[in-house]
């Protein structure tokens, strides 16, 4: 007869895929249980944190793995967004330039933040691109934040800095350690991308919804044309 706590495990790896608990299911079990042995643990004991998160993160890995069409598609997901912001980063230094500093309506950090993600992860270096892209999503949260205590128009906040924290989402769940190599193609939709981005707002007066919205389809449109996706990765990556 199983115990509550032995229940509360199965339920717990019904985060992995069916195929996965088919496989493993009884042994993890057994490796949870080996020491939790006390009567009273075992009628009202629950998974320790520790199990949790473990249980999560390869929960993420095998539903986003290399050959998971989803985790194929968050990546490209994630440095399309990468990308967008790049973009964004690209018209947003071209209106400073002819206009002042003044004209510039996002923070050097959100340039730099994002280039040394997609130049990391482009690059195979997952930990530095993960890390940097989770800054960007965390300052685009305390951005959203700020702007709420302010009393600010919050669609003007959200439309800057949301995407950024959804891609930093993206990276950071897409990007873990069993994630294939990213496809070198990358290197060369990236400047494409940014000549348009720059193209876009030669005669702009200002920076807009308008130039952020083209700043997306830019970014959607070169990866789109490229589809990297199909391209083939590099044999192996830091």
């Amino acid at each position: 007869m199983r115990s509550n706590l032995e229940r509360r495990y199965r339920s717990l790896l019904r985060l992995l895929p069916a195929r996965y608990r088919a496989e493993r299911e009884e042994e993890m079990v057994g490796i949870f249980l080996a020491d939790r042995t006390d009567d009273l643990d075992l009628e009202h004991g629950w998974p320790g944190w520790g199990e949790t998160g473990a249980t999560l993160a390869l929960a993420v890995r095998v539903r986003l793995g290399a050959r998971r069409p989803a985790g194929t598609a968050l990546r490209v997901l994630a440095l399309t967004g990468l990308l967008g912001q790049l973009v964004s980063s690209a018209q947003s230094w071209t209106v400073t330039a002819r206009l002042g500093a003044a004209a510039d309506g996002q923070g050097w950090w959100y340039d730099v933040t994002a280039l040394v993600a997609f130049a990391a992860l482009v690059a195979g270096r997952r930990a530095a691109g993960r890390v940097a892209a989770g800054l960007s999503g965390v300052l685009s949260l305390a951005a959203v934040v700020w702007s709420a205590a302010a009393g600010l128009p919050p669609w003007w906040t959200l439309l800057w800095h949301v995407p950024a924290l959804l891609t930093a989402l993206a990276v950071v769940a897409g990007f873990h350690r069993e994630a294939p190599p990213v496809p070198r193609v990358w290197w060369a939709v990236a400047p494409v991308a940014l000549v348009a981005g720059v193209a876009s707002v030669v005669s702009a007066p200002a920076l807009s919804t308008g130039t952020m919205s083209a700043a997306w389809l830019i970014a959607a449109a070169a990866v789109a044309v490229a589809r990297p996706w199909t391209a083939r990765a590099p044999a192996s990556a830091a």
